[in-house]
């Protein structure tokens, strides 16, 4: 009876959290949707500081890309994020064309000044669904543990097509080294086809990255 009851319990455990989750993945839904076309995702560390290169070539993309016509959205919070929100916001456009998507209690990770919207959410899947499901291109700046979980998503949708194929750029040559390194040797054991191996290309040059991705959007436009 008592494995009974600790079943029940953990089943209920779970449906009060769908409750929760769905409100919350249609409210953050309806906004990215919102967003003037087409939207590019810029993921990257919370830790970087406004001395960083990297945070001045985030920056510089957000702004390139809303110059561009294309919306920009990132996680909400300080480092890379803010960098691209701040870009963004720089350009004066007619209405919202770049907006975050945090999540509640992560301590010292607060949502940043930049953020024309802030969409809030508990749950670390529906930031990812949110950040990934709406772009038609991505850039990838160094970070940690969030930043490969969420570039792991990315490619694993596109290699199981439950994602179009679109421009993964890794911004970063010499941080992204040994993650190039792993991906050839997967690649050699047969574990990545090699046209799942090309799904990702590495840079230091924010001018290219940002002119394919522009590039890629007006030809889905189209």
């Amino acid at each position: 009876m008592k494995q009974w009851f600790k079943r029940l319990g953990s089943c209920t455990k779970l449906g009060f959290g769908y409750v929760r989750v769905m409100p919350q993945l249609l409210y953050g839904a309806w906004h990215v949707s919102a967003l003037p076309q087409p939207v590019v995702s810029i993921f990257g560390g919370s830790r970087f500081q406004e001395q960083s290169h990297y945070f001045d070539q985030a920056h510089q993309a957000g702004k390139e890309l809303v110059q561009n016509n294309i919306s920009v959205i990132t996680g909400g919070g300080p480092g890379i994020m803010e960098a691209a929100n701040c870009g963004a916001a720089s350009v004066t456009s007619n209405g919202t064309r770049t907006l975050g998507i945090s999540v509640s209690e992560l301590g010292d990770e607060k949502p940043n000044m930049c953020i024309e919207k802030n969409i809030v959410t508990d749950y670390f899947a529906i930031r990812k669904h949110l950040l990934i499901n709406y772009s038609l291109g991505f850039i990838v700046f160094p970070g940690g543990f969030g930043t490969m979980d969420e570039l792991a998503q990315l490619l694993t949708l596109m290699q199981t097509h439950k994602l179009p194929q679109a421009p993964v750029i890794l911004m970063g040559v010499e941080y992204w080294s040994n993650f190039f390194d792993w991906v050839n040797v997967a690649q050699h054991m047969g574990l990545i086809p090699k046209e799942h191996a090309e799904f990702v290309t590495i840079t230091d040059d924010i001018e290219y990255a940002c002119s394919r991705l522009i590039q890629h959007c007006k030809i889905c436009q189209i």
